[in-house]
């Protein structure tokens, strides 16, 4: 089933507004997947929670941002390579603000050569849109190989899920309304320093 689901599903893309919503995509998936994963996917999606049933025994609204038991176990190998992003930005804007990061950071569950290194290349970078976006095609890719793992099962639907918060994520990117933050900014600081 849901090898039709992500069959019916629009893939995204990174350069184009995408065709789905991130709530119509988690609208699509229901009847599909349990609960525990319709919740996962609004996780990585990064969607406000639903309250859950009081049938279900909660005592309250899901928290769906705190790394809790509910997780599924493809859910949580996904949150722990994107921990390890994560992790090395953090790091790496440590090292550059010279700041010690020990007692702010947990190491993540994991390491990859190949992500510590892809993160030093896009600080590398000159430009901060740049590095950004550089930074959001290593979790493309990453979300890629996630997929890749098992192309028909929920890791691909997370994967997809992925696509379309990063696609959504860069629509939003708005050059005019970027430099109008910009110019209320230098006003600010002016207004302070006057």
């Amino acid at each position: 089933m849901l090898a039709y689901l992500l069959a019916s599903l629009p893939p995204a893309r990174p350069t184009t507004r995408p065709e789905i919503t991130p709530r119509a995509f988690l609208e699509a998936c229901r009847g599909f997947v349990t609960p525990t994963r319709l919740r996962d996917l609004a996780d990585v999606l990064r969607l406000p929670p639903e309250p859950e049933p009081e049938s279900a025994g909660a005592s309250g609204p899901w928290d769906g941002h705190a790394a809790g038991p509910r997780r599924g176990r493809a859910t949580r190998a996904w949150f722990d390579l994107e921990a390890q992003v994560d992790a090395a930005v953090a790091r790496a804007r440590s090292q550059r603000a010279k700041r010690d990061l020990r007692n702010v950071r947990r190491d993540p569950v994991g390491y990859r050569v190949d992500v510590v290194q892809s993160v030093a290349a896009a600080f590398a970078l000159p430009h901060p849109g740049v590095r950004e976006r550089a930074l959001d095609a290593l979790r493309w890719r990453l979300a890629d190989e996630f997929a890749a793992a098992d192309p028909d099962a929920f890791p691909a639907l997370l994967a997809r899920a992925v696509h379309l918060r990063l696609a959504w994520r860069h629509a939003g990117w708005d050059a005019e309304v970027g430099w109008a933050a910009l110019e209320a900014s230098m006003r600010e600081i002016e207004a302070r320093s006057a």
